[in-house]
């Protein structure tokens, strides 16, 4: 990428010019050229211009992942207004906040959704890109600090935050991801490898590893919204050199669905887990199981790539999220902010010219979550090695003081899911009678065994962190990312977990 841009679009123009009939965009219906692309997306900027869009302008989009969705983000940035995604059905209180706190004045939607009160709603059908051919030329907004987007926390443990991201600081990431990922093929300059879009845009992860593919010059397939399992693994088999951007939860399903012998996905060029971390025994297995070329990494919308987990580390630091990338500064420190030692757990900052700004919450920040004195807060616990590996303990506002000690709901659903029986688990504080207490809300792989589970969690953890009762499910409510939906999760078990969580085991 050339250091001149001042739009992340220019990108688009620029593969536009330099190979004009490779395929930038595919989908089950229809591929389109760098050159088709740059050419809608000039002439929607142009349309949003007579709809009346300004650059700054915080508009929403409600939309399933489509052709059409990725050409009107690309416009939205082109003119310079501020996009907000939401999931495509995404409803309620959260919605609601979210629409009042960011001011949103315009909202993108697609049929059968229906306008929404005062809001104005504007459809994009099946006509919408035949109907860009009325309107010619391009519409760009030249200043790459305004923010092209407002990232939405996922929400999975309460209200979502917002996060405003410059062109500035997507060019920063996408250079670190190409730094970082490049070796194993995640990320390229020269256009091959191809990225399956494989979850919803509204999850930041997805939608700014779309957003740097393209910047990069790579092909991206915007895959069909499965309803059965097989039906992706299929889909995926049919890509000779694809990339996969997945979910904790998606490599799970994967690992369900790997042969007893041989590997998976022996063609994709790599996969890569984001969002929350991937259990050890699940990294082994995505590893000698789905695809040797798996890797994960730590990092988030606010603030971009900390730390990789190279499927040769795989193996031996699976505990961990990887090493440091050194494109960030990253620091574990106490509560008086001071850094504390290599393997002490405390709470992770960090700051470079790829982290965003400020944070958008009608909520209160704690202390240590949020933008404070140059740096942001990540709101998460960890702890640095001295090989420079990172290891996540968890969330600052999840953690549940029992009995005068501090529980790690992260480690402790660590823990648990290092059992081959438990497939995903959840950890929940409640509290019962003015007594705080956790309990464990586990997706068995198996015939649950919650004896075997509660003396595993304490072999690794201790029974000071174990919980106190044993609840199993078949699903967990998700957010619009696909994340566990905790407060939602909270309230559904609340009024049942004293009559049918498993209480704790007598050892």
């Amino acid at each position: 990428m050339q250091d001149t841009f001042t739009n992340f679009t220019d990108t688009i123009l620029a593969h536009a010019a330099s190979r004009p009939k490779a395929v930038a965009l595919a989908d089950d219906y229809c591929k389109l050229t760098w050159k088709q692309l740059a050419d809608l997306v000039g002439r929607a900027s142009v349309w949003l211009n007579s709809l009346g869009i300004a650059p700054g302008d915080p508009v929403g989009v409600r939309m399933t992942n489509s052709i059409d969705h990725i050409i009107l983000s690309l416009a939205l940035m082109r003119v310079g207004a501020a996009k907000v995604e939401f999931g495509a059905g995404e409803t309620g209180r959260k919605f609601d906040g979210m629409i009042g706190t960011l001011k949103v004045g315009t909202l993108f939607i697609e049929p059968p959704a229906r306008s929404l009160g005062a809001i104005r709603c504007v459809k994009i059908g099946l006509d919408w890109r035949a109907g860009l051919s009325a309107f010619k030329g391009d519409n760009k907004h030249p200043d790459s600090y305004e923010p092209f987007d407002i990232s939405l926390s996922s929400g999975s443990t309460g209200q979502p935050k917002g996060y405003p991201i410059g062109h500035a600081q997507l060019f920063r990431r996408t250079h670190d991801y190409l730094d970082a990922l490049g070796p194993v093929g995640m990320f390229s300059n020269d256009g091959t490898g191809n990225l399956l879009l494989t979850s919803s845009m509204s999850f930041g992860g997805f939608l700014y590893t779309l957003m740097m593919r393209l910047g990069n010059g790579g092909r991206v397939t915007v895959l069909p919204e499965f309803t059965k399992l097989m039906d992706f693994v299929r889909a995926v088999q049919a890509e000779a050199d694809a990339v996969l951007m997945l979910t904790s939860a998606m490599c799970e399903d994967l690992i369900s669905c790997a042969p007893e012998d041989g590997i998976l996905f022996p063609q994709v060029r790599a996969i890569m887990s984001v969002g929350s971390p991937l259990a050890a025994r699940a990294k082994r297995d995505m590893v000698t199981r789905v695809t040797s070329n798996f890797l994960e990494v730590y990092g988030g919308t606010n603030f971009g790539l900390i730390s990789v987990l190279h499927p040769e580390d795989m193996l031996d630091h699976a505990d961990s999220v990887g090493r440091l990338f050194a494109g960030v500064d990253v620091e574990i420190v106490d509560s008086a902010d001071r850094p504390v030692p290599p393997g002490v757990t405390g709470y992770l900052r960090c700051r470079g010219s790829g982290v965003s700004p400020q944070v958008i919450s009608e909520a209160p920040q704690g202390r240590f979550e949020g933008f404070r004195d140059g740096w942001c807060y990540t709101g998460d616990l960890g702890a640095i090695d001295s090989d420079g590996y990172v290891y996540i303990r968890g969330r600052v506002s999840e953690v549940v003081r029992r009995r005068g000690v501090d529980i790690m709901p992260t480690a402790v659903e660590l823990a648990l899911m290092s059992h081959p029986g438990v497939r995903e688990a959840a950890v929940i504080g409640l509290t019962r009678a003015g007594v705080s207490e956790i309990i464990a809300v586990i997706i068995p792989s198996g015939k649950p065994d919650a004896q075997a589970f509660h003396s595993h969690c304490i072999d690794l953890v201790g029974a000071g962190q174990a919980p106190g009762g044993y609840l199993f499910v078949k699903q967990f409510p998700r957010t619009s990312a696909g994340k566990i939906d905790r407060p939602k999760l909270r309230q559904q078990i609340g009024k049942k977990v004293e009559a049918t969580a498993t209480k704790r085991p007598v050892i």
